[in-house]
């Protein structure tokens, strides 16, 4: 039983690419404020249906503050 508990936890984090230790957004300087005082949505462009000026139009509507594209 204690084999399959460790098992299915490090399956998960294997499965899951955990831990993530780098994120290109952790070099911008907006990010930095993000645990202080707010948050980030991050949008993922993977999908082939994605259209990145409709995304950033809604993004702003809805109040965004910042809206920027980062390259890996």
């Amino acid at each position: 039983m204690l084999l399959a508990a460790f098992g299915a936890v490090f399956g998960m984090l294997a499965l899951n690419q955990l831990p993530w230790l780098y994120n290109p957004l952790f070099r911008k300087r907006n990010f930095r404020r993000v645990t202080a005082d707010r948050f980030a949505v991050v949008i993922e462009a993977t999908d082939p249906l994605f259209d990145i000026q409709r995304t950033t139009d809604l993004l702003q509507e809805l109040g965004a503050t910042s809206v920027e594209e980062v390259e890996d």
